[in-house]
């Protein structure tokens, strides 16, 4: 046994047309839902009206589910039982449901009766509940659409930026060419946000360099002199072959005269109110990866490295050293053992040592000088303001605590050597060696009388008075003393001893105070990781041309690719772009940092003027610019405003 949902649909003509389809199980669902087996399309039936059953074949046994019932043979009920050989007709709505037997198939017959009302109509559900009676139909609702597009985003614009064509700067409110804004202004360019024309001079025209030089004429000038004085045919060739989406970009730029090399390629505008972002790794990669083979190719030979991700494709670092002493600062060769000669004597490893000498010492002067149980490296290197470079060892400042250069305590005022001048050295010892005598024996003073014989060999008259005769030869071997092994500038200096018509010389130090000048190093962002952790090589240097400089090994620990990519396992990973630490225009200033990292200039001014009197604009420049936090202070003491 099973049951056949049979469907007559009746065409235009009159022309009946019944189509008949077996129905799985002995349980027929019927509802207006599109779930159930027989689906009715009739407000008047529930979702799930009603369920058909046969236990025995021939029987039939509806039901209704939902509270709603059905007509049976003219009658309201809520269930039936029909003979499906004797036959019924049940009504759901505006639809019929004959039940007849054909065989041992029970048939299920469903038409559609009548049409009183839109609930008995067979009609798309979605379109009774919704606004499209009301709305205007596709085709004109589709053509207001495109006109008000048109008003609002093409003519208003247009007549917008007409109107204040001439206008430095436009008054506040809405224009409706504001509606062309991709995003707001950086903060370099936030004065311009009400001065369009500024950089947009012709209308439908890409922003060109002349507008971007017009202000910017130091930066153009300053432009890489590695780019500048290349050849064009170089810079061309260096460039990667273009693939087929580039070349259909490059298609379109050109038909809507947009040249290429343009300032914006790197320096992208309306990308959000803070500083303007970075320019992406990808402009710098499309030439240096891969550029030495095709430039060698071209005829343009390079000594460059490639470089295409600085966590997997960069070369190693070639800081400025001096190879011998007293040569010129050069790049060291890749791959070989590199020295520096910087004229000075110091072994790292003792000074940096947890015990001995060196860390007693620095322990007894931890209360005067900041020291901690041992020496560290800041106590010696400090650096620049600018966070890049070193400052230069001094004596003074760095060395003279443990290392002193006093020879004479007159009135308890120290004497001490001059530093940085041999010349005055050997003449101070000279002058103190002939001006004053040695220290006088007790037995010499006062009127203690004499005991005869005292001026033989060995008593106290004879040493006195011979030393007093024989001090101004003292005073050469005073100098030599000192110039010599275990003297106070041999152990840290190279010194040249007085040859025919020359006197004791020391060799030039010159200490490199940046290594790297083709990259920029911020200190003042690494200072919380200690100086070790990155200058490895330190601790156990013996000599002072040991090159402490990091590797690119080094960085790799937690400087990783623009796109995360690495070669090592990196805990803590800094994603680097190529404009993290090179500068396309030597300008000297430091390039794109992270956004953690940026700080706003601040001005701090004493005494906030009267409205009267200026603004704060004198200072800032127009409000609207932000390229300054003011903060204003009152002195303590008041007496200040009167000149006291």
């Amino acid at each position: 046994m099973s049951f056949i949902l049979r469907r007559i649909s009746t065409t235009k003509t009159g022309k009946q047309i019944i189509r008949d389809t077996p129905l799985p199980g002995d349980t027929i669902t019927l509802g207006r839902e599109g779930s159930n087996v027989i689906h009715i399309a009739d407000l008047a039936v529930n979702p799930h009206h009603a369920t058909i059953s046969s236990a025995d074949g021939r029987h039939v046994r509806v039901a209704a589910s939902e509270g709603l019932g059905f007509d049976f043979n003219g009658r309201s009920v809520d269930a039936a039982e029909v003979d499906s050989a004797a036959g019924a007709e049940l009504r759901f709505g505006g639809h019929r449901l004959t039940i007849a037997r054909e065989g041992e198939n029970i048939i299920l017959l469903v038409e559609r009766i009548d049409e009183l009302s839109q609930s008995s109509k067979d009609v798309d559900e979605a379109k009774a509940f919704s606004l499209q009676g009301v709305m205007l139909g596709k085709r004109l609702g589709a053509w207001v659409f495109g006109v008000l597009m048109l008003l609002a985003f093409l003519i208003g614009p247009i007549w917008a930026w007409y109107s204040y064509k001439s206008v430095n700067e436009r008054p506040d409110g809405y224009h409706a060419d504001s509606a062309w804004l991709s995003g707001p202004l950086s903060s370099a360019h936030a004065s311009l946000k009400n001065d369009c024309q500024s950089c947009h001079v012709e209308p439908f025209v890409a922003v060109t360099d002349k507008a971007c030089v017009g202000c910017h004429t130091g930066e153009h000038k300053t432009m890489s002199m590695a780019h500048a004085n290349a050849p064009t045919a170089m810079l061309l060739a260096a460039r990667h072959p273009p693939g087929i989406g580039e070349k259909v970009l490059a298609g379109f730029a050109k038909t809507f005269n947009k040249p290429q090399g343009r300032c914006v390629e790197c320096h992208t505008e309306h990308e959000g109110s803070g500083p303007m972002p970075a320019t992406p790794q990808k402009f710098c990669a499309d030439c240096h990866n891969g550029m030495s083979a095709r430039l060698k190719t071209a005829g343009h030979p390079t000594m460059l490295a490639d470089a295409a991700d600085f966590g997997t494709g960069h070369p190693e670092f070639r800081p400025l050293i001096r190879a011998a002493p007293g040569a010129k600062l050069a790049r060291a060769a890749p791959g070989k053992g590199t020295v520096d000669y910087n004229g000075l004597k110091f072994p790292h490893d003792v000074h940096l040592q947890a015990t001995g000498g060196v860390a007693r010492m620095a322990a007894s002067f931890r209360g005067r000088y900041d020291f901690g149980k041992k020496l560290e490296c800041q106590n010696c290197h400090r650096v620049e303001a600018d966070g890049v470079r070193v400052k230069p060892v001094e004596m003074e400042r760095d060395c003279a605590m443990c290392h002193s250069l006093a020879f004479e305590t007159v009135g308890g005022v120290t004497r001490t050597l001059r530093h940085g001048e041999p010349d005055q050295v050997v003449a101070d010892l000279t002058a103190y060696y002939r001006s004053a005598p040695p220290a006088r024996p007790l037995q010499l003073g006062g009127m203690q009388r004499r005991r005869p014989g005292a001026y033989a060999e060995g008593q106290v008259y004879n040493i006195y008075f011979n030393e007093v005769a024989t001090r101004p030869s003292r005073a050469q071997d005073a100098v030599r003393a000192v110039f010599s092994k275990g003297g106070a500038c041999y152990d840290c200096h190279t010194i040249f001893a007085p040859q025919a018509g020359t006197n004791w010389r020391v060799a030039a130090v010159n200490q490199t105070p940046r290594y790297l000048q083709k990259g920029w190093f911020d200190h003042d962002a690494h200072r919380e990781t200690d100086c070790a952790d990155c200058h490895t090589a330190a601790p156990a240097s013996k000599t002072s041309t040991d090159l402490l400089v990091p590797g690119l090994r080094q960085c790799r620990d937690c400087h990783v690719g623009e796109g995360g990519a690495r070669v090592v396992k990196v805990e803590t990973a800094t994603e680097s772009p190529c404009a993290m630490c090179h500068e396309y225009h030597s300008d000297g200033g430091k390039p794109w940092m992270p956004p953690r990292q940026r700080k706003k200039n601040t001005a701090a001014i004493t005494n906030k003027p009267l409205r009267s009197t200026f603004g704060v604009s004198v200072i800032t420049g127009t409000g609207g610019r932000g390229l300054y936090e003011v903060t204003w202070r009152t002195p303590s003491l008041h007496t200040a405003r009167r000149g006291g």
